[in-house]
Parts: structure tokens; sequence; C-alpha cells
């Protein structure tokens, strides 16, 4: 089992986030697949209008070299067949962080999470640092966040997603 979070973010939000990020460590992001496994690697998160939606993060303070994988199974999606993706995600040191879709409060929920208890055989970096990191990203996220209601699966509305679905309320 993995340790996740829900979380909304604006994109505002998402920049704040990436500047929380580089300030505790050295980071890479990387996209879930890209045409190549160079364009996997990327600076910053891309417009949610092109399709982007899932990113990982590695906290490159812990040693991991990616394994790059095809994607060959037309069922998974047409268009991404021959692309890249990570093969070793699971056990690597990386967050996962999924956009919300900002459809309604109730929409598809973004989340920071980490494949931890998923991984075949034993880690090869040290999950108990790791842990701690984990944690102060996710102490972060509970500090500046806004939840509709106390609740362990109700996402954490960063400040300018929350001012976005109170502007949407009030209409």
């Amino acid at each position: 089992m993995g340790r996740q979070t829900q979380v909304a973010m604006t994109d505002a939000d998402e920049r704040d986030f990436l500047a929380f990020l580089r300030t505790t460590t050295d980071i890479q992001l990387f996209e879930t697949s890209a045409p190549s496994p160079e364009l996997m690697v990327v600076a910053d998160f891309a417009p949610r209008e092109q399709g982007h939606w899932q990113y990982f993060i590695w906290n490159r303070a812990f040693p991991w070299t990616p394994e790059y994988g095809v994607v060959a199974d037309a069922a998974v999606v047409q268009e991404r067949v021959g692309w890249s993706y990570l093969r070793n995600s699971s056990t690597a040191p990386l967050l996962e962080y999924d956009r919300h879709n900002f459809i309604d409060a109730r929409g598809v929920t973004g989340r920071v999470y980490w494949a931890k208890h998923f991984a075949s055989g034993s880690l090869a970096y040290d999950s108990d640092a790791f842990s701690r990191w984990f944690d102060a990203v996710v102490r972060w996220i509970r500090k500046r966040g806004r939840q509709q209601r106390r609740d362990a699966y109700e996402p954490y509305f960063m400040p300018d997603a929350w001012n976005r679905y109170q502007r949407a309320a009030e209409q």
C-alpha cells in the first residue's frame, strides 16, 4: 500500500508547490510518458490543456537510475504506443503528483503519492529518510490547504484552488 494525500492545486498553487519542494532538496520532474526518454525530463509542469495530468518528482538526494520502457499495448492509449515510460517508478525515490481536474469540487481529485509499500522486494534507498521528506511535503500541504469538510479522503485545496471554488460557489 502506498501513502497519499488528496490535493487540489491551480497553476499558481503548483508554482508555489515546486518552489517549496526546491527549498527542501534538489528535485527532478518527469512526465509519466513521452515520445522519448529525453522528453520525459522536464523543468516545470506543462499546461493542463495539453493533457499533462501526472508527474513523478525525484528527490535527487536519493540515488536512482531511471529505467525506461516502451508502451507496446494499444489497449492502453493508442496515441501513446511507442512512447517511453519509467519501468522502475514503484521502487524509485519518487513522489507521484496527479493533478486535480477542476471540473467540480467532487471531480477527479489530485494527489501526492508515494508507492512505498507497492515495491517488490526491498527499496534501494533509505525509506525512513524518504518518509521524513514525504511527511514534510504533506505537512506543507495540510498547513497551507483547506478542506471543505474534515475527512481523511477529502482533498486539501491549496490557496488559489480554494479561492477558485469559493468564487464558483458564489455564482
